[in-house]
Order: structure tokens, then sequence, then C-alpha cells
């Protein structure tokens, strides 16, 4: 399954990983000549990109095309210590490019100027099936999750790591806590501030203690049973449009004995109120509604994974297998975001998606007008589009397996766009 070298979808998709691959060959040249990391690279994100079952499904797929490839090889490679080393520098890198690809118009928090200087992620774990051969814990077999960053400016994802449970399950916190500050601040320079929207299973009031001495923030919603008290009321302009529907802005003292911010607030839509925590005190309190609103662009993700790229099981019950899978998955939404980025300079964009997105807002507005609310504009727009249609994900795999040239896949991908096929 050689990467067509000439000006094809495929060969645009994979372009990012070669430039990866090219970087880390330069510190070190170790690989195996028979089974080449590029051929491994290409065969774990043609597997999350294909619609196949299981893994001797696709190995099956692979070697009836044009690469002698048996189910031991390909499992002995997931397993590996020096492949999933490989398989994580190359989707860091590619992560890193998928940032720069990211035009700034499709970045919604750089339009307030608070924001700069900060890097802002939704992280969350997400729970899979276990692989067929994975042991039992008390006679049942539990699922397994990995803990992923969704950066929220430039909508890129990466893996934090897999959870490592003694028994059944690892909870959340136990899992970052065990992350380095360098890990949790996934590569940011020093200086730069690391925020992270978690739900309530990221709350640790003493670690956000430590945490923010290093550069990192939290935010999330208050517990049911928190028994923070209030210690002092914030003063917010609340003229200033994006505090709309911001009920107060309070001081909050925890267990632990530190300072804690919160931001109560009222959905216009529904009138619902939300109650949010951080230890961020500069913002805006609307902002820190809305940051948190972005947060769903993660589930959008995840349900992208499951529902469309059909990632819902372990590929391995090894560590170096579950943290490989993981890599994968997001190497295929990155790249995937890079070829929409030069599909847009050749014009194209999910119209279809984009004049939905457009009339739910109008929709949303009149009800919030009719019904007397004040409708914040910002929370309503959200933070751009996350999930990619499943029209475009059909039209990549067809070209991927056919090496599609550029030009002619344009073509065929333009009337997608425009319109849900009848």
């Amino acid at each position: 399954m050689n990467i067509q070298t000439n000006n094809t979808v495929e060969s645009r998709f994979f372009a990012p990983v070669i430039k990866a691959l090219e970087e880390v060959n330069a510190k070190s040249r170790r690989q195996c000549p028979v089974f080449t990391d590029l051929q491994y690279l290409r065969l774990g994100i043609g597997r999350v990109m294909e619609t196949v079952v299981s893994g001797r499904d696709w190995v099956q797929s692979v070697a009836m095309s044009d690469l002698e490839l048996s189910v031991g090889t390909f499992f002995t490679a997931l397993r590996s210590q020096r492949r999933t080393d490989r398989v994580r520098y190359v989707c860091n890198h590619v992560r890193w490019q998928a940032d720069r690809s990211c035009p700034k118009q499709e970045d919604l928090l750089s339009a307030h100027p608070e924001l700069d200087g900060y890097d802002i992620y939704a992280s969350d774990g997400h729970y899979e099936k276990a692989a067929s051969h994975m042991p039992a814990v008390e006679g049942k077999v539990h699922p397994q999750c990995c803990f992923f960053s969704l950066n929220l400016r430039t909508h890129s994802i990466s893996p934090l790591d897999i959870a490592r449970p003694e028994l059944k399950k690892e909870h959340d916190m136990h899992a970052l806590k065990r992350l380095s500050v360098e890990e949790i601040r996934l590569g940011a320079p020093v200086g730069r501030r690391v925020v992270h929207v978690y739900d309530p299973a990221g709350i640790d009031y003493a670690q956000w203690a430590i945490w923010k001495a290093k550069g990192v923030y939290l935010i999330s919603r208050e517990k049911e049973n928190s028994a923070a008290i209030v210690t002092g009321v914030l003063n917010f302009d609340k003229m200033n449009p994006r505090n709309a529907g911001v009920i107060s802005d309070e001081l909050v003292g925890v267990f632990c004995g530190m300072l804690f911010r919160r931001v109560k607030y009222r959905d216009a839509a529904t009138g619902t109120e939300y109650s949010y925590i951080t230890n961020l005190m500069e913002l805006p309190p609307g902002l820190i509604a809305f940051i948190y609103k972005c947060r769903w662009n993660v589930e959008k993700v995840f349900d992208e994974k499951k529902n469309s790229l059909f990632e819902a099981k372990n590929w391995g019950i090894s560590e170096q297998a579950r943290l490989q899978q993981a890599c994968f998955v997001c190497l295929a939404h990155n790249l995937m975001l890079i070829l929409e980025r030069q599909l847009g300079e050749e014009g194209i964009y999910d119209e279809k998606v984009i004049k939905r997105r457009e009339k739910r807002e109008r929709a949303l507005i009149a009800a919030i007008l009719t019904g007397g609310g004040v409708p914040n504009v910002m929370a309503i727009k959200g933070n751009g589009i996350t999930k990619r249609s499943l029209q475009f994900i059909r039209w990549l795999r067809d070209c991927l397996r056919k090496a599609t040239p550029w030009e002619a896949g344009i073509v065929a991908l333009r009337p997608l766009m425009k319109a849900y096929m009848t």
C-alpha cells in the first residue's frame, strides 16, 4: 500500500505524516525494513478510516490488495514499544501541523482579546468496548477508557493518556494527576497559559492549586454536593453583551482553604441555570460560561469517532495497542482537518452543514426574543463545526481506495458539499 507520489487525494492526505516521519527519522533511523514505519502508519490510519469490523478483517482486506501482511505482523507492531513511541511522535507532530494550518477566522476564541496567550482545551475520557481477549475482572470484562484533549481554537485533538485501572476503572483525576506538567500542558511554551475545560469529574481543588502554579487552569461545572462558601462578590459589566445571562460572579472558599471563582449563568433559551467553578480570575464571567459551552465540541468528536468512523472497540489488550489506537484516531481526525482546509483554498466548504447551523441559530434567537429573553449571541454560535459530514468521510474513503487524482476528487466532492444526497 505505497502512498501515491503524484498529486492525488491520498498523497495530500498523508503528506503531514511523511513530513513528521522525515523529522523523526533525522533523529533515529531505526526501523523495520520489511514493514516500514510509513507502511504501518498508513495501515493504522487506514483502519480508522475504513469500515472494518475487526483486526483480521482489516489485515485480510489489505493482504488482498497490494501489501503482504499477516495478522501476526500487524498485531506484533501494535504492541511494540518502539512503534508506540514512533506513532505517538508522529501524532503530536501532525497535531502541531493541524494547529498551524488553522486560519484565524476559524478560531472563534480569537475574537476575545482577553484570551490572547491562552491555549484552551476541552478534555474528557471516552470509553470503548474492550478487545475480544481482554481478561475479566471479578467475572466481567470492563470497557476501557482513553483521555483526549480537543483544542478549542484549532479543533485538533490529541490523546492525553489511556486509563490504567488497578481493577475495574480509573477515575479521571487519578489518571490526570499521573501526567507530567509538560504532558498536561500539551507542549505549550513557558509563559503561555493552558486551560482545560472538564466535566465535574475533573474537580480536585487541591490539584487545581498545584497546576495553577504551573500555568494550568481549569473550568468545570460545580458538583451538586459542593460545599463552597461565598467569601466575596465580584463586579462585572452587566451592559456587556457577552455577559448576557450571567446571574452572579463570586469568590468562594473550599475545603482545602483555597479561593476559587463561581459564575452562575442562565441559558436564555431553556431557562436552565448553570454554576461554573474555575481558578481563572481575570476573564469576564460571560466568557467563562461560553468557554464551558464549547466543551460540547469534544462530545461531537467522540460521536464522530464512534458513529462515523466506527471506532467503538479496542484493537488489542496491551497498553501499547490501546495508546496506538488512540493516536491513530487522532491522526485520522487531524489529517481530515488539514485536508478540509486545503479544500477551503479550492473554495469547497460543507455549505449544507453551514446553512443548517445558521438556520438553527436564527430560529433559536427568534425563540428567545419571542419569550422576552436577551440572547447571548456569542453562546448561541458556539465554536464552529467540529464533526465532519458522512458524505465527506465516504468521499474520502473512496478517494483513498482508488488513489483519486486531486482535481478529479474536487469535482466529485463539490456537489456533495452543497446539498444532502436524495
